[in-house]
Parts: C-alpha cells; sequence; structure tokens
C-alpha cells in the first residue's frame, strides 16, 4: 500500500541511501551515451522501469527504486534531476501535473501543481501597458511580468510528503550530485544553446536584458563543445529545498532573491504571499475505458485529458458505426486510417479551445465532454471520405506549451506514476533568479493574454481562459496511464505544445491496439491536427508515403522534421519496458 506508506527509513538507513545513490551516479556518468538503448536487443526489467528524456533522469529515478523508494519517490527524483538536465524545458521555476496509480488499493491520483497568476493579475494587465502592440504582446512572454507563481518544488515536496516511503533530501541526492558534479553536454543541449544564440543574433534575445540566463545557461555565449559539462546554477537552491522543504524555496533567501527578480520593483507582480501560499490541488483523475482498459489522465486546468478521452470514446464510436471492425483492424498508417484519426483529432481539439479553462473559476462541461454518448454524436458527423470546414468543427485557437519534459514510471506490483512538467517556452520568460539559477517560467501567455489578440503562437482563445488572479491557465499537458485487472499496463505522455495531446494519444494507440512495444510505439512517425491552422503535419518519412493521398482527401498535408517527444513504459509478459524518445536524446533504466 504505497499511497498510505508514511513511515520513514532509520537516519542509517537514510545514510546508506546517500552512498548508494553516490556510488550509482558516478558509475552512470562516465559511460553516458546519446544513442537510446534498443529495447528488443535488452530483456525486460523484472522489477521496475523510468522513462524520461535524459538518460541521466531515467537512471536517477531507479537508484531510488534501487534505495528503497517507491514510484512516487523515483517520480520525484526523476522530476529534480531533470530541473538539472532539462532546464530549458522544465524545473524548479515551472509548474506540472501527476498522475499515480496504486495497484493496491485500486486507487488513481492527481496532484496539480500547475502554475497560477498572481493575486495582482488582471485580465487587462497586457492591454493596458504603454508602448507599441508588439511590446505589450511580448510582455507575456519575455521578462518579469510574464511569470505566473512557480509551483513545481510545492507539488514535489507534497508528492513526497503524502505518497512517498523516503525522506526529501534522499529523494533529491541525484539532482544534488549531479548540479554538484556537472553533466555531460548532449546532442539536445547543445541544440537547444544553438537556436537560442541564434535568438540572441536576430535581435529576439536581448543580451543586455537576459544576461543572466546567457552567462548561467548558455555558456556565455559560447557554443557548448562535446567535451564540455554543464555545472547547474540551482545547486544551492536544491540544498536549501533538501533541507527545508517548502519552505527552503518558497520562504527565506531563495524567496527573497525570487520576489527581487520579478516583483513590483523589477517590473513584475509576483509578491511574498504568492510564495507561501502556493500550494498543489488533489484532482479527481478523468477516466474512460477502451478495448478492456480504464485510460486515466488528468482534468482541467489540462485540456489534453478531456480531448485524449474525447479522442478514444469518437474512435469507439467510429468502430461501431462506421467501420464495423476494430479500428486495430484497418491497415497501420493508411490514408483512411490517418484520415479518421485526423477528424478525431479535429473535433477533439475544437472542443478543447471552446469549453476548456481552470474549473475553479470557469464552469467547464467536463460530463458532457466526456460522456460517450457526445462521443457517438460527434462520430456521427465525421465523412470517411473528406475532410470539412472549419465551422465544421470549432471557433476558437488553442494554448501552446513548448518548453515541457514528461517522465513514466511504473513498477512490478503495477504502480505507475505518469508526470508532465514545463516552464512554457525554451528557458520559459528568459528570467533567471540570480545566485540560485532558478528559470522562471513565462506561463502567463498561455492565458488569452490579450482579448482578441494572438499569444506567442498566433492563436486567440476563449474567454474561459483569460487571466484572473490565482487562476490557472490551460495547458496541454497529458499524462495518461491504462489500467487492466487492476495494474497499469502502459504510461505515457509528451511535450511539444499542442503536439502533447495528438503524441501521446498515438503511442497508446500504437501499444493498446497495434499491440507495439514501447521502442516501437514512440519512434514510430506521427501526426499532427488541431483544427486550426488547417495544416495535416506528418512526419517526414510518412508523409512521402501518404501524404498525397490524404491531399486527394481534402487535408493539407505538409512535412514536419519531429512532432513532440514522447516517454512512454509498459508491462508485457517478460516483464516491463521503457522508450524514452530519440527525437530528444531520451534513454529509459530500469533494473
Amino acid at each position: 500500500m504505497f499511497l498510505n506508506c508514511m513511515k520513514r527509513k532509520s537516519f542509517s538507513s537514510s545514510i546508506l541511501c546517500l552512498v548508494v545513490l553516490s556510488v550509482q551516479l558516478a558509475t552512470i556518468q562516465p559511460g553516458y551515451s546519446e544513442t537510446p538503448p534498443t529495447v528488443q536487443e535488452k530483456p525486460a526489467y523484472q522489477n521496475a522501469v523510468v522513462a524520461a528524456d535524459h538518460p541521466l533522469a531515467s537512471a536517477a529515478g531507479v537508484s531510488i527504486l534501487k534505495a528503497g523508494g517507491n514510484v512516487v519517490d523515483a517520480a520525484v527524483a526523476t522530476s529534480f534531476a531533470l530541473s538539472v538536465l532539462r532546464p530549458a524545458s522544465c524545473g524548479l521555476g515551472g509548474g506540472g501535473f501527476m498522475v499515480i496509480w496504486d495497484a493496491e488499493q485500486q486507487k488513481s491520483t492527481v496532484i496539480d501543481y500547475r502554475e497560477r497568476a498572481p493575486a495582482a493579475a488582471t485580465p487587462e494587465m497586457y492591454a493596458k501597458l504603454p508602448g507599441t502592440d508588439k511590446q505589450r504582446q511580448l510582455a507575456s512572454r519575455q521578462g518579469p511580468l510574464a511569470v505566473a507563481v512557480p509551483c513545481t518544488v510545492a507539488g514535489l515536496c507534497y508528492a513526497v510528503k503524502e505518497y512517498g516511503t523516503l525522506d526529501l533530501k534522499t529523494v533529491m541526492q541525484p539532482a544534488i550530485l549531479m548540479a554538484r558534479r556537472g553533466v555531460p553536454i548532449n546532442g539536445h543541449m547543445r541544440s537547444v544553446q544553438s537556436s537560442m544564440l541564434k535568438r540572441i543574433k536576430n535581435g529576439t534575445l536581448d543580451p543586455d536584458r537576459f544576461q543572466t540566463l546567457i552567462d548561467e545557461y548558455l555558456n556565455h555565449g559560447k557554443p557548448w563543445s562535446e567535451k564540455d559539462r554543464f555545472f547547474s546554477p540551482q545547486l544551492k537552491a536544491l540544498e536549501l529545498i533538501a533541507e527545508k522543504g517548502h519552505a527552503g524555496f518558497y520562504e527565506g533567501p531563495v524567496a527573497d532573491a525570487i520576489i527581487a527578480t520579478c516583483g513590483k520593483q523589477s517590473g513584475g507582480i509576483l509578491t511574498h504571499k504568492d510564495l507561501i501560499e502556493t500550494q498543489p490541488v488533489i484532482r479527481k483523475p478523468l477516466s474512460t475505458t477502451f478495448n478492456g482498459y480504464t485510460i486515466i489522465t488528468m482534468p482541467p486546468p489540462s485540456s489534453g485529458g478531456i480531448a485524449i478521452i474525447e479522442s478514444f470514446n469518437m474512435i469507439h464510436s467510429l468502430e461501431k458505426q462506421l467501420l464495423n471492425q476494430p479500428f486495430g483492424k484497418m491497415e497501420y498508417h493508411s490514408p483512411q486510417q490517418i484520415h479518421l484519426l485526423v477528424e478525431v483529432m479535429k473535433h477533439a481539439f475544437a472542443d478543447r479551445a471552446e469549453y476548456l479553462g481552470d474549473a475553479d473559476f470557469v464552469p467547464v462541461p467536463i460530463q458532457r465532454l466526456t460522456d460517450k454518448k457526445y462521443a457517438d454524436r460527434l462520430a456521427s458527423r465525421i465523412d470517411s471520405k473528406k475532410t470539412k470546414a472549419l465551422k465544421d468543427y470549432g471557433r476558437y485557437l488553442p494554448p501552446q506549451d513548448a518548453g515541457t519534459s514528461h517522465f513514466s514510471v511504473m513498477d512490478s506490483a503495477g504502480n505507475a506514476v505518469a508526470c508532465t512538467e514545463t516552464i512554457n517556452l525554451t528557458f520559459g520568460s528568459y528570467v533567471v533568479v540570480p545566485k540560485y539559477g532558478i528559470v522562471l517560467n513565462n506561463e502567463m501567455d498561455d492565458f488569452a493574454a490579450i482579448s482578441g489578440k494572438p499569444n506567442a503562437f498566433g492563436l486567440i482563445q476563449g474567454k474561459a481562459n483569460e487571466i484572473e488572479p490565482g487562476k490557472k491557465p490551460l495547458s496541454s499537458m497529458s499524462p495518461t496511464i491504462a489500467v487492466k485487472d487492476g495494474k497499469a499496463v502502459f504510461s505515457a505522455g509528451a511535450s511539444g505544445g499542442p503536439r502533447i495531446i495528438s503524441s501521446t494519444l498515438q503511442v497508446l494507440l500504437n501499444m493498446i491496439v497495434f499491440g507495439m512495444n514501447p521502442e516501437q510505439a514512440v519512434e514510430s512517425p506521427r501526426i499532427h491536427h488541431q483544427w486550426v491552422p488547417e495544416d495535416l503535419l506528418i512526419e517526414n518519412k510518412l508523409f512521402e508515403q501518404v501524404g498525397g493521398k490524404l491531399k486527394q482527401l481534402g487535408h493539407v498535408p505538409k512535412k514536419s522534421s519531429s512532432l513532440a517527444a514522447t516517454q512512454a513504459v509498459s508491462r508485457q509478459p517478460d516483464g516491463l519496458r521503457g522508450h524514452s524518445d530519440s527525437r530528444k536524446h531520451g534513454a529509459a533504466a530500469g533494473y
């Protein structure tokens, strides 16, 4: 019964755990490889598996499991490690969603630690700013005014306290050791740095305004070499959190530094009260049944959970109404199979844009949108021979999360965690807290920041997602677990804006419907359609095979080099398997 196991190990046991972790990290770092392991060439793991988008983050989670922790302890260790390893995507200055399945209690739990708008936020706060339209729009994307109240640390501290079996200090040791010793620079880190340096050259990143980011995370503007190591500037913050928990971040010197960086005196609106009052929310998960599995996923402020449930429900309706056979009997990646999947996505994304927001502030018709009878009605409007006009789906455009990371954990007892975290765009607001190296989010742009005006991605959103004090912006994050016979069988999620939803859906379909293992499911070419714009994005190899035929069905196919990055794990007859997307140089680990 891992969810209620609150007993802490003895001091001597904790010291032993630290020694074990130190030895393991010292061992795995020199052997780091950018090439993900090929799942088919390795035996399945018999005890547990972790799939994160950095090999050392996966290894950090496994080291905690070996030290006696449960899947929640491993998830928290993985998250803190990712703050060190993937600072452009997630970390201490952001937020996230965690879905937990407890096999013994037969219970699912959702921890919502999405960021909130500061208490001083207002719907018109950006529209009333002086300057040009461009300057007003940039204020929700770059700089102190773009920062929503970070909640990752509050969520992770809560998860360990309520659902873990180890103490926070032990669970955080992998991240602290990595920050102290430095980590190798991999291909993804070099790619991110290259992209950011180009922004300096083209004028979209002001080097004078964001010099701390350049110095701390971009190697002072000098390209990383393969031999370099990255030493995270978050070390002091991590040590304070490990020692003092919630108070180590939301009170004391770290909190003072955050407010000095994006409080009133620096052009922001964050206050000490915003930080002190930050706590996660426990929510009731959303669920549906599909092919004998219970699909468990995120409720609002996630928009992805409802969209994924709608999609599964519509596919089931199509099986009855149109196909007269299981969806899995269709030829995989045939034009007809892709067409139907696209039509399902378009209806789900249209509903997502029109109805969804923070359900604590606005009425969201969750029951209606997730009802199978509603899915039947949507499916009945799908034409098997052609796509339809925009007006036949919806009327608003959705938000996007680009700086995001997902990981999944599963053990042999059938417990699992699916967790997605974000700071919104790459390196969030570009604001880094001096001395503590905390990269702060720019989640305020995930609201309908200026009524009637597009956000960073040219997207206009519905009134349900307008700014209010304490409100959470709509998110695409979609951590999802599939359960059968009381045990978690599949867990998946993704990073990459609205593509999170379509990628998570496709990976789950690949495993549940088409019988793929995690490596096949994750590495298979993907498609994406979010209703607006009307583009059907198709990864290159698949585009060459089906692009022309999909165009004949009325779609607007376009090549895409890469659609999101996913991490997935599964329970198979011979044990546990996991895979981390090669699109982001990840690698799973287990034992």
